[in-house]
């Protein structure tokens, strides 16, 4: 899944972003802008380079399969950046029609590699070191806050306003594709845990997924045993990842997962 989606978002650079010069977000924008200054410098070169001391940090502070996913990912996508660059051919019609395929096709691909629990690195790797370095910053301001800085780097090397305008576009198309394919119509969910073992699933998962729960003092019905039962509210895309991380820890947890129509607070909206 993961291959296929690093494809796709190749394409959208390749195909469209890259040959109209509109940057997308994160060290994606940033390598199109590097190419567009050094054309000897291949874009996912570039961006494979600049990933390369983020990885090395993220290896000492964060380290998990997601860090390896995330490697492969990333070498997988800069590698069929360059590759496609020779082989496809570029559109070079309506703008704005190129914005927004440019759009679909990378929140396509982004969501794709979502789904398996690993990014393209870049900016998801900025933003997870910096809330491990103060929990109270919120990933997706940390993240907008980056592509807002590739944007105005943009409209510094084009020169054009209208390259930050389709900037803009090819962003909000990209994060609303993203939200669609993850999570559908229910963005949220609530998982209720009963365990034995509610410190270790804890750790687990505010340790690998860095989501944060609530712990209350239950008493099992059947077997009178006491026991704890953690309310967590998590993405959709996070769902996964917690359920495995609830059967390493305890495999005889029971488990309730409900749709959460609306989640307000930190870490959502």
């Amino acid at each position: 899944m993961w291959i296929t989606g690093s494809a796709v978002f190749s394409l959208s650079v390749n195909m469209f972003s890259a040959p109209n010069n509109i940057v997308q977000g994160g060290l994606t924008g940033v390598g199109t802008v590097i190419n567009y200054l050094v054309p000897l410098l291949p874009i996912g070169t570039a961006i494979f380079i600049m990933n390369i001391p983020l990885f090395i940090l993220a290896w000492k502070y964060l380290r998990g399969r997601f860090l390896i996913r995330t490697l492969c990912a990333t070498a997988v996508f800069t590698a069929f950046i360059d590759l496609g660059s020779v082989f496809i051919t570029p559109y070079m019609g309506d703008k704005l029609l190129g914005c927004i395929f440019c759009g679909v096709l990378s929140g396509t691909g982004l969501a794709l590699v979502f789904m398996t629990g690993a990014t393209t690195g870049g900016t998801d790797i900025i933003a997870m070191l910096l809330r491990k370095k103060n929990p109270r910053l919120s990933i997706g301001r940390i993240i907008l806050l980056i592509d807002f800085g590739v944007v105005l780097l943009s409209f510094a090397v084009y020169g054009e306003l209208e390259s930050v305008m389709y900037a803009i576009i090819v962003i909000f198309i990209s994060s609303k594709v993203i939200d669609t394919v993850l999570y559908g119509s229910n963005h949220s969910k609530l998982v209720f845990i009963i365990t034995e073992k509610g410190e270790d699933i804890l750790s687990a998962i505010f340790g690998e997924i860095g989501r944060g729960a609530t712990v209350l003092p239950v008493k099992g019905g059947y077997t009178q045993k006491e026991k704890e039962l953690i309310l967590c509210a998590a993405k959709k895309i996070q769902i996964r990842n917690i359920l495995r991380l609830i059967s390493q820890n305890d495999p005889k947890a029971f488990t309730v997962i409900c749709d959460a129509g609306e989640v307000m607070g930190e870490g959502f909206r």
